[in-house]
């Protein structure tokens, strides 16, 4: 039975500041925290390299204790170096830079994970590069302390939010609700109800305020929130197997029954996968065709620069971004209901790693953001309380579901050559006579117990080597 709580991030939009403070100031101040932020996480960041580096060559006994806090009061000593007032700071902070909420999360959310000597070793041997920051980084507020500002509901309906991003007074924030539907809505409620941050509860973490790379002029804000672990009676003896289709983006298939879910049931999303590819390409070769220059040519863009002209490709980035989320969401969501309905306790998925290049002879194509999928499935397994394995692929495709015969010849181009009339080629075992769709029938091996030592052993036992190249044809 799961445990805990399970941790999640939700975004809004920020509809404008509150307390007769004006857009142009507000954002400003935001753009000088963010600032302070940005120097202090590099500034955290080298200093810790460099003093792991000094302890690895000898030239220092042990590692000093160097915290974010005192490194908070370096910077504020740097700022006055170079002009800065002790008026101005005083506005973010009476003695450092940042005040200790934006200090403390930015120690806990951002540092901590990227200064520990297992990451400097690698960074010494040249597997990894020097973790940095960049201008535009988010700006992190700690907000689980007792005295924090926490979001609120007004009198009016409004989401309204002290940010402490410097000394009082603080600049107040308000959302973006009126539009915000479903589980976004949901979760608004389950946090706003919450306000002493009851463990029965939706509790609010940190909060990240983030510009807009598109848009300079659209801020959000991003809550991170945990919430209890869902109890729910699931048997590990069921098992759902998940298998990258080529005649369907996904098929799913269970281990004790005929239960599935395949071209029927996704045909809806599918068509919205191949209408999204069709007009990313056709869009994006129609940029490329224009060249840089010719972009907006002919357009009320035209004579406004480059970085004007190429606006329309970040737009373009950003809608296929969101029509990706949106859809493997959908994809994930579909699956985890497909095992919760079926009380299964275990889901298994290919192993997907270093088959980039493969997968263009899947349903979804090269393109697809495959890794994204199979973190949606995790995640939401997670908060349902089931169990998420990856498993080796190598020969799922060409074993039996039935009798576990593997039919090794039964690859892409068998598939290819034995295809009539654009139908997809049924898998059909040469020893059982067993005939079954080849995605079903993947699935099904996918949702076998102990599948790879299963193949491993029927392997052995037809004299069939298995080698690492074998795992690529598999998701073929």
């Amino acid at each position: 039975m799961p445990s805990g709580r399970h941790v999640k991030v939700a975004k809004f939009e920020i509809l404008k500041p509150a307390g007769g403070m004006k857009w142009k100031e507000f954002a400003d101040l935001l753009r000088r925290v963010r600032y302070r932020v940005f120097r202090l996480a590099n500034l955290c960041v080298s200093e810790k390299y460099l003093q792991f580096h000094q302890w690895r060559t000898g030239q220092i006994d042990a590692l000093p204790k160097l915290t974010v806090g005192k490194l908070n009061k370096r910077l504020r000593d740097f700022l006055i170096e170079e002009s800065e007032t002790s008026e101005s700071l005083d506005r973010f902070s009476k003695s450092g830079a940042l005040t200790s909420y934006i200090v403390d999360a930015l120690s806990r959310y951002k540092i901590g994970a990227l200064t520990s000597q297992s990451k400097w070793r690698e960074v010494i041997r040249g597997k990894t590069a020097l973790p940095t920051f960049r201008g535009d980084m988010a700006i992190p507020i700690r907000c689980d302390k007792k005295a924090a500002r926490r979001l609120e509901r007004m009198p009016n309906g409004d989401v309204e939010l002290d940010l402490m991003v410097c000394v009082r007074p603080y600049p107040r924030l308000v959302l973006k609700t009126g539009k915000i539907s479903g589980s976004m809505l949901a979760t608004l409620n389950c946090l706003l109800d919450n306000p002493e941050q009851s463990l029965e509860g939706y509790r609010q973490r940190c909060f990240e305020v983030r510009q807009d790379r598109n848009d300079t002029k659209q801020w959000w804000l991003h809550v991170t929130y945990d919430f209890p672990a869902v109890e729910t009676e699931l048997n590990k003896e069921i098992v759902v197997g998940v298998d990258v289709g080529w005649s369907c983006p996904l098929y799913v298939a269970l281990n004790n029954g005929e239960a599935r879910l395949g071209w029927r049931h996704f045909e809806p999303l599918a068509r919205r996968v191949k209408l999204l590819q069709t007009q990313t390409l056709a869009r994006r070769r129609s940029m490329q065709r224009g060249g840089k220059n010719d972009l907006a040519g002919g357009t009320a863009r035209s004579g406004h620069g480059r970085r004007r002209r190429l606006q329309s490709t970040e737009i373009l980035a950003g809608r296929i971004n969101h029509a990706y989320d949106t859809l493997n969401h959908q994809f994930a969501k579909s699956v985890v209901e497909f095992a919760q309905n079926h009380g299964a306790g275990i889901i298994q998925m290919e192993n997907l790693e270093g088959l980039k290049k493969t997968l263009q002879g899947t349903f979804l194509g090269q393109r697809w953001r495959y890794f994204q999928l199979q973190n949606f499935i995790k995640q939401k397994a997670d908060e349902a309380g089931i169990e998420c394995r990856k498993v080796d692929p190598r020969y799922t495709s060409r074993r039996c579901s039935k009798c576990g015969y593997i039919h090794e010849v039964f690859d892409r181009q068998f598939r290819d050559t034995h295809r009539e009339s654009g139908k997809t080629t049924q898998f059909k075992c040469p020893k059982c006579e067993y005939e079954a769709d080849p995605d079903y029938n993947a699935a099904k091996n996918l949702a076998t117990l102990d599948i790879v030592e299963r193949i491993k052993r029927q392997c052995r036992e037809q004299g069939i080597a298995m080698r690492d190249d074998e795992a690529a044809a598999e998701v073929l």
